[in-house]
Order: C-alpha cells, then structure tokens, then sequence
C-alpha cells in the first residue's frame, strides 16, 4: 500500500517570510541571518530539533539582541507571523486522499508553529488534526531536521512499513533527494497548490488511475 508523506511547510500551510521579517523588525531584531528557505539557523535552528523549549528561545533572543524589554509574548507573536494558513482546497483534497491511502506528516518545525496547525489551521468542518494524518514526525520531538538521513529512518520506523511504500512530498530537491537516498520515493511539491495537480478529483494519485 502507498503510504503519502506530506512536509509541512510551504506544501501544507503558506509562509510568508517577509511579513515574519517585518515582525520582527518592528520588535528591533534583525530575523534575516536565522531564516532560511528550508531551514533555521542559530538557536531557531535549536527550537526546530527541541533542544531549547519556547521559554528559553525567547531568551535567548533576548540575550542575543540586547533587547531585555522583549517579552515571550511579543517574540512568540513576531514568529507566529511566518505562517498564514492552509487554504481549504488542499484540506479538502487532504480528506479526500485519506480514504485511500494513510497520509503521514514531516516537517522541520517547532512546537509555535506546530500548535498553530493543531489548534488553528487543522480545525476544519469539525475535524482535528489527527482526521488527517495517521501520524505527524516532527523535527522538534524526533531532535533532527531534514536532510538528515536519521530523520528519514525515524518515518520509516514510525510508520512501520518498508521505505519503498512511502512516497515523499516536499518543496525542497534537497529533502526530496535525501528521501531517494533512504529509499523512499519522492517528488517535489513547490511551495502554493501546484502539488495538487499530482492527484485527481477522488484524492487518488493520477499515476495511478492512468494506469488502471
């Protein structure tokens, strides 16, 4: 049985890099050096893997920029910023797919962002997150990040199938081509709706349905 992958950021829920640059610079703190496209540097980069909780990011912020004044609310709202929804159309689709195949969520991402998607954007016609995805491996609980091929072995794992079965969707070649490498398949899925396109209007893969 094919089991689907879905990263999280930029294929699931939309970013929005420059208004999280912009929150933060209204707090006086220059955001540009820690954001990256795929992933954070710094002790960002520390949140993402769980090797810091949010108390201790917001101070280390604090620490780093001098700003003494910053409260964990103003830090934890300015990274809140970064994310701005995931569009109905690929819920739908979501929901669809799951009544043929078991979907699965990777994401390099911390506990902020991930609470956004629990209690916010997965909250859908009465749904919660867990209607969606059989499970969720998260950078911040597993303690590493994609492209690390301990990542991968983690799913795998987790999921408890051979690697071969487990078809990979993110918007990074390098991610996608990490996966290969542990034997998953992959494909990229381009930041926006694009990777909708790899499905028909059942939720099933067109690769599948042409061949039939």
């Amino acid at each position: 049985m094919k089991r689907l992958l879905f990263d999280f950021g930029g294929v699931l829920v939309d970013l929005d890099k420059q208004r999280c640059i912009r929150a933060f610079d209204a707090l006086g703190f220059d955001i540009r050096p820690y954001l990256g496209t795929y992933v954070q540097a710094g002790f960002f980069s520390a949140l993402e893997r769980g090797e810091i909780s949010v108390a201790g990011f917001c101070e280390e912020l604090r620490r780093v920029s001098g700003l003494s004044d910053l409260t964990d609310e103003a830090v934890v709202g300015a990274w809140r910023q970064y994310l701005t929804g995931v569009p109905a159309e690929r819920l739908e689709l979501l929901l669809k797919a799951r009544r043929h195949y078991p979907l699965y969520v990777l994401s390099n991402t911390n506990s902020v962002h991930w609470d956004m998607a629990r209690d916010d954007y997965f909250r859908y016609g009465g749904r919660t997150v867990e209607d969606f995805f059989e499970k969720v491996f998260l950078s911040c609980e597993l303690g590493v990040e994609k492209p690390s091929p301990k990542i991968f072995r983690a799913v795998v794992e987790g999921i408890g199938c051979d690697p071969g079965e487990i078809l990979f969707f993110d918007d990074s070649e390098v991610n996608c081509e990490a996966a290969r490498r542990c034997g998953l398949e992959a494909r990229i899925a381009p930041a926006g709706s694009v990777w909708l396109d790899y499905f028909d209007a059942d939720g099933r893969l067109k690769e599948e349905t042409s061949s039939n």
